[in-house]
C-alpha cells in the first residue's frame, strides 16, 4: 500500500481592501502560472500573528499600509501534494501609496504587471488566481454586510485550471 504525503504550508493572508465600488488587486505574470489577477497577500512567517502578516504582505505587494479588519473567508489551494491555506481579511487602507514599489521582493518585482483598485464590473469579467469564480460571492457578501465567515472550499490545479470543490464550473485560466 502506497502512502500519499501532503505538505501543509503556512497560511497565506489576503486583504479585501475596498474603495467605493472597487477592490484592490494585483496582477502578476510568473512563467509557471501565466498572467493573472489576485487579491494581494502572501505567506505568514513562523510565529507571526496573522494580522501582522496581512499588514506586511499588503505593504510589500501594494505599497499601502492597512488596518486589518474581520476574518471573512478561508479556502485551501491544492497543488500536487502541497496544501496552501488562504485566509481572507477585510482591511482598510490607512496610508502608503500604490506608487511605492520599495517593499516588493525581487521575485515579485520580476513578475509584477500592475496593482490598482479594480471596478466591480471588471472584477466579474477577469480571471483571478487561484480562486476563480469567487468575485460575485465577495461582492454579494459585501452588499449584505458580510453576514458570516465562509469556507470557500478547496481549489485543485488540474493542469489547465483550478477546479473548485464547491464550483466545478470555475473559470479557466486564459
Amino acid at each position: 500500500m502506497s502512502e500519499t504525503l501532503f505538505e501543509i504550508e503556512a497560511p497565506r493572508c489576503r486583504g479585501l481592501v475596498f474603495d467605493g465600488d472597487s477592490m484592490l488587486m494585483v496582477r502578476f505574470n510568473p512563467p509557471e502560472e501565466g498572467d493573472h489577477w489576485q487579491i494581494p497577500g502572501g505567506g505568514s512567517e513562523p510565529s507571526e500573528p496573522l494580522s501582522d502578516c496581512l499588514v506586511r504582505e499588503l505593504r510589500e505587494e501594494t505599497g499601502l499600509v492597512v488596518q486589518p479588519g474581520p476574518f471573512r473567508y478561508m479556502c485551501h489551494v491544492v497543488d500536487g501534494n502541497i496544501i496552501r491555506p488562504h485566509i481572507y481579511f477585510e482591511a482598510t487602507a490607512i496610508g502608503g501609496s500604490l506608487n511605492n514599489f520599495g517593499g516588493m521582493t525581487a521575485e515579485e518585482s520580476k513578475w509584477f504587471v500592475e496593482r490598482r483598485f479594480v471596478e466591480r464590473s471588471e472584477t466579474l469579467e477577469i480571471s483571478a488566481s487561484p480562486q476563480h469564480g469567487i468575485w460575485s460571492r465577495v461582492w454579494d457578501d459585501r452588499d449584505r454586510g458580510f453576514p458570516e465567515t465562509v469556507y470557500l472550499g478547496s481549489f485543485t490545479w488540474n493542469g489547465a485550471r483550478f477546479v473548485s470543490s464547491l464550483n466545478p464550473e470555475s473559470k479557466p485560466i486564459p
